[in-house]
């Protein structure tokens, strides 16, 4: 379309131009005043906004608004002079009868009260961009403070000053307000996205400037004085005749097309060519795999008979030592009772006091074995017993046979190996009968207490007593009686750490390595 009217001999009749003559001759029966149908129409946009209208390299108007009104043009038969205008200049021209009609424009309510606007054809963004050296800027209120860059006449400038934002830099056009922030002149600017983008990428500053938030979101319109509204029936009539293709195709030209739909038929027989060759490729793989799976099958089925035969005889190697455990530990469990029967008929036969006692101490600690040896034999797992069950089954043979009910035991359940048990159940033996026999004066009874936790790393046992504690003098860490002795030797058995403590009364602690774990090592 050229910016100089056509003839009129050139016009065409359209559906636009049958309809509008319709109405005239309508009107004219109705004895109403004939309105003189326009031979061309003026009309201005904005000549910096791609990639709707801008000035190509030989100074022509072009773009999706110039293409826009070639279409209406060939639809009515109606010359349309276009001229693109600095957005300022465009507005002036419309508001002094310059032109008959402005595009590219926003519908804003203080333009509602002079113009009829039609209906939207472009969704448009408006953000605003801020330079990558700045932060801390997410909504409007944060724009306070800074100079922002606006188009003379744009829409954004009210919305900006309605919302606070009152410095504001005015330019000529989207360009110069790229040009200036390529120049770093302008940090901050509010431009609408397309024209925007356009010009960032044109300049090569694009990864310099980001979007900090959507000021807001309009769309384009025509729009005519509100006193003209017979042109205004004429410029959406015009339009609503052009064909939908025409649209399509003047998109497709200044918006691109999706590279999808650009694939040839070449490309497309490469492409089932590929798919056929890797089809095959796939069936004669999973052919060669299903020929290995069925003989590594055919391998592993073997196997695996000879493994259930091995664990059948197996299972024959372990119930049949697994009932010889449980007969080794119950002969030794009483041959041990045995034993601990003829100390006492020694006992009972010795004169002296101290032969007696030292008769019963022997005997405890063979009691002390024995009954290791009888939860194992009870143990489901031969290798291992529960330390709580072992201890509180020792203290319970001291209480019946000091005959002391304040004796009292109160351990973690644990399991414990049998090297580990053995020890430390013989040290709680001697540690409970020292206190059974010694923290007390004669012929009186008084709390006995043991007990297992577990601390850290380690586990820890205690035996403590509210007596008199020991004598003046009496170190239990040098001491040479034979309950230390045995004492300290299964300490460091279990290479544990003793600890001594009292009065009041008497405790003592044995600390050792939690059997699996980490703790104290000596």
């Amino acid at each position: 379309m050229k910016n100089v009217s056509k003839k009129n001999a050139a016009r065409r009749p359209s559906w636009a131009r049958v309809l509008l003559l319709g109405a005239y001759a309508a009107l004219a029966s109705a004895g109403e005043p004939l309105v003189a149908e326009p031979s061309s129409i003026k009309v201005v946009c904005d000549d910096n906004y791609p990639p709707y209208s801008f000035l190509g390299a030989d100074g022509e108007l072009e773009g999706i608004v110039p293409d826009h009104w070639k279409a209406w043009e060939k639809a009515t038969g109606i010359s349309v002079e276009l001229r693109g205008l600095p957005w300022a200049a465009a507005l002036q021209a419309i508001g002094l009868d310059q032109a008959d009609v402005i595009d590219t424009i926003f519908e804003t309510p203080s333009r509602q009260l002079h113009y009829d606007f039609t209906p939207a054809y472009a969704s448009i963004e408006v953000p605003v961009f801020i330079h990558k050296s700045i932060s801390g800027i997410a909504s409007v209120g944060d724009l306070k403070g800074f100079k922002v860059a606006v188009k003379s006449g744009d829409a954004a400038i009210s919305e900006l000053l309605g919302r606070g934002v009152a410095e504001l830099a005015p330019y000529g056009s989207y360009e110069e307000i790229v040009d200036a922030a390529a120049r770093l002149e302008a940090r901050i600017f509010c431009i609408d996205k397309p024209p925007a983008l356009y010009f960032l990428y044109k300049r090569g500053i694009d990864r310099d400037f980001r979007i900090a938030f959507v000021l807001n979101r309009g769309a384009f319109h025509r729009a005519v004085k509100k006193e003209r509204r017979e042109l205004f029936d004429l410029v959406e009539r015009g339009f609503e005749e052009v064909p939908a293709s025409a649209y399509a195709a003047i998109d497709r030209k200044w918006l691109g097309s999706d590279i999808s739909r650009m694939l040839d038929l070449r490309a497309f027989e490469l492409g089932v060519g590929a798919f056929l060759l890797l089809l095959v490729f796939l069936f004669a793989t999973a052919w060669i795999l299903r020929r290995r799976v069925r003989s590594a099958t055919a391998e592993l089925r073997e196997k695996v008979a000879l493994l259930e035969q091995s664990e059948e005889r197996n299972r024959t190697s372990i119930a049949e030592k697994e009932v010889l455990l449980k007969e080794i530990h119950h002969r030794v469990k009483n041959n041990m009772q045995i034993i601990s029967s003829l100390i006492q008929l020694k006992a009972g036969a010795a004169r002296l006091a101290e032969d007696k006692g030292f008769i019963e101490d022997i005997q405890q600690r063979i009691q002390a074995m024995a009954q290791l040896h009888e939860l194992l034999y009870h143990s489901k797992d031969f290798g291992s017993i529960d330390a709580a069950e072992y201890l509180d089954a020792i203290s319970q043979e001291l209480s019946l046979g000091y005959a002391w009910p304040e004796l009292s035991c109160s351990s973690v359940s644990l399991p414990m190996g049998i090297d580990e048990a053995l020890p430390l159940g013989l040290a709680t033996g001697e540690l409970l009968i020292n206190a059974l026999k010694h923290a007390y004066p004669a012929r009186t009874r008084g709390p006995v207490r043991a007990g297992l936790r577990r601390e850290g790393g380690n586990i820890v046992l205690r035996v403590e007593d509210e007596g008199t504690g020991l004598p003046s003098g009496v170190d239990p860490s040098t001491a040479s009686s034979m309950g230390f002795t045995i004492v300290r030797g299964l300490a460091s058995q279990l290479r544990a750490e003793l600890s001594f403590g009292g009065p009041p009364g008497f405790w003592a602690e044995l600390s050792f390595p939690r059997p699996g774990g980490k703790g104290i090592a000596h």
